[in-house]
């Protein structure tokens, strides 16, 4: 008789009191409601513990993802940075030495042209002293 009058409770059907012919059936029945509810409060609480246990995982984890994807966006932009400086010193690495060598031309061409010049003006000196030289010869031949 006690299991039957638990079972109604925790089936939620009614307790018949009219089975439970002596006050001390009734405690214990009342005893076994109690106890019964107790175990499906905690049995709740630990279903929401769980469930609250597991949003905070999935929490964790979707702060987890987050943070490396931040880690990876971070260290993707350092490592565009660093090509982009590296690219920069390189153009400015080859600007330079297309300057220099711009220079270097530039110099050799005025060597050159001054080669040139010291050449025309010894020929034009030597033309000169030649040009001296047969005046000399038609005077001294004239007198």
């Amino acid at each position: 008789r006690l299991s039957s009058s638990v079972g109604n409770v925790h089936t939620g059907g009614t307790m018949d009191t009219e089975t439970v012919p002596f006050a001390e059936d009734a405690g214990a029945v009342e005893k076994g409601r109690v106890v019964a509810e107790e175990k499906l409060a905690e049995e709740a609480t630990y279903a929401e513990v769980a469930r609250l246990v597991k949003e905070a995982r999935a929490a964790k984890a979707a702060e987890a993802a987050d943070a490396e994807r931040l880690h990876q966006n971070a260290r993707a932009a350092e490592e565009k940075r660093i090509a982009e400086e590296a690219e920069a010193a390189e153009n400015a690495r080859l600007t330079e030495e297309a300057r220099m060598v711009k220079e270097a031309q530039a110099a050799e061409e005025r060597i050159a042209k001054e080669g040139r010049l010291a050449e025309e003006a010894k020929a034009a000196e030597e033309a000169r002293l030649a040009e001296e030289a047969r005046l000399a010869e038609e005077a001294r031949l004239a007198e």
